[in-house]
């Protein structure tokens, strides 16, 4: 296979799908997906596109095997977040190349597993690879906004197009390399944690600003965040949590590592629990969560409204029970005044297992990509499509053959998202050997 020139296409590719402006809200997923479809075409595989919405697209294509396996759904979302162009260096949407990196938003998330999972199709159908499994190439709408018009639109009227398969394939797994760490750290995501946004409204009377009392709508509120935001759900360490930081703990200094070996024990140590939760991201990977990001009170400076509300983004861990989570924030605020509801069904979160043919298969893939690498099963604390796909009976794994040092992967959502153009050259490499390796008669 002429790896170098299956590289210049992904690079190519890349560049021109960077270049579609798939910014959620609105989405227009649908410039996208007709990108992906002529790609497509040209080697003469069959896709079919569906709107959700006006505008907004999803897109399969299956390249079929023997049947003798179940097969992989490849897939990522189209849409990408939004990018302040006053606090870019570049152009978000000119996928341009500086320095040996492809700025633009979706550089990782995700136009860039997209492209790698195409190519990767691509390669192996011009090789005429005897496949034991059908892979799925699947492109899907509206994941940076909850996926309603994309995995769930698929999961709920075009289950169809995920018949036969056994697994799923999708984002955020990476390869970390910090020059802290003995050898690279590798991840491969079996679950993520899921929101359940929780609104907060109080009530009371209103009046005039120069009268205040202190029950008023958003007095009663504030006091109310307080004491939630103060309490503390008690910090749990989940099987594969527990396995990702023991594994952190072999590649870590000595003194940095102490404790996460055995990291439900060590939480029992207040000062080791004090300091680990003030890592923001281990604090999340432990504990159910509650970020405040919403307040709306009244529209003037000199009226005190009748009513003040709050949204919590609550984040659950696998085995968190949405109803008990409910009712403990009640039982913390204490206040019959203080309405606190749900405002939409809860996810529940669901989990693949870290032992199939598929996992073992990414963690070779991982190793060859970074030699000596760590691999260790991830609980993300974002949320991807896999957890739709879960639910469709599907073991979902995020994979990402990429090396990202720390200030790589705090680029996505941010300023500057960018790929290094050694990640997509070797990445598509990483991909075509991993779906022979696992999906090869």
């Amino acid at each position: 296979m002429d790896w170098t020139a299956l590289s210049d296409e992904a690079i190519d590719l890349l560049t021109r799908y960077l270049r579609i402006d798939t910014t959620n809200p609105p989405g227009g997923e649908l410039a996208g997906a007709r990108f992906l479809a002529e790609v497509l075409e040209r080697d003469g595989i069959a896709s079919e596109i569906v709107e959700s919405a006006p505008g907004r697209a999803n897109l399969v294509a299956r390249l079929r095997g023997d049947g003798a396996l179940g097969g992989i759904v490849l897939h990522h979302h189209i849409d990408v977040v939004y990018a302040d162009r006053r606090y870019w260096t570049v152009d978000p949407f000119g996928g341009e190349v500086r320095d040996g990196f492809l700025y633009g938003r979706g550089a990782l998330d995700m136009k860039s597993t997209g492209v790698l999972q195409l190519v990767a199709v691509l390669a192996l159908k011009r090789a005429r690879v005897p496949l034991a499994r059908d892979l799925v190439l699947l492109a899907t709408a509206d994941e940076e906004a909850g996926s309603a018009y994309g995995a769930q639109f698929v999961a709920d009227r075009h289950r169809d197009w995920l018949a036969g398969a056994e697994y799923a394939i999708s984002e955020l797994g990476v390869i970390h390399a910090d020059p802290r760490f003995a050898a690279p750290l590798a991840t491969i995501v079996v679950s993520e944690k899921t929101a359940l946004p929780i609104q907060l409204t109080a009530r009371s009377a209103p009046g005039h600003a120069s009268m205040p009392w202190p029950d008023t709508a958003p007095h009663l509120l504030v006091r109310a965040l307080g004491r939630l935001l103060a309490a503390e759900r008690p910090a749990r360490a989940l099987p594969a949590v527990q396995e990702f930081f023991a594994r952190l703990a072999g590649v870590l200094p000595v003194p940095e590592a102490a404790g996460l070996d055995d990291l439900e024990a060590s939480l029992g140590d207040p000062d080791f629990r004090a300091r680990f939760l003030a890592d923001r991201l281990f604090a999340a990977m432990v504990r159910t969560t509650f970020a405040l990001t919403m307040l709306a009170g009244s529209e003037k400076s000199n009226v005190i409204p009748p009513e003040a509300s709050a949204v919590i983004d609550c984040r659950l861990l696998p085995g968190d029970d949405p109803e008990e989570i409910v009712g403990w924030m009640r039982a913390v605020v204490d206040d019959a005044r203080v309405e606190i509801r749900p405002t939409k069904e809860p996810k529940i979160p669901n989990l693949s297992p870290p032992d199939t043919e598929l996992y073992k298969a990414m963690a070779e893939a991982l190793r060859r990509r970074a030699p000596g690498a760590v691999v260790v099963p991830e609980i993300l604390v974002a949320f991807t499509d896999n957890w739709v796909f879960r639910r469709c009976g599907l073991h979902g794994y995020g994979f990402g053959p990429f090396v990202l040092g720390e200030g790589e992967w705090q680029r996505i959502h941010g300023n500057d998202e960018r790929i290094s153009l050694e990640n997509v050259r070797e990445g598509a490499r990483s991909y075509v050997e991993l779906l022979r390796a696992v999906a090869g008669a």
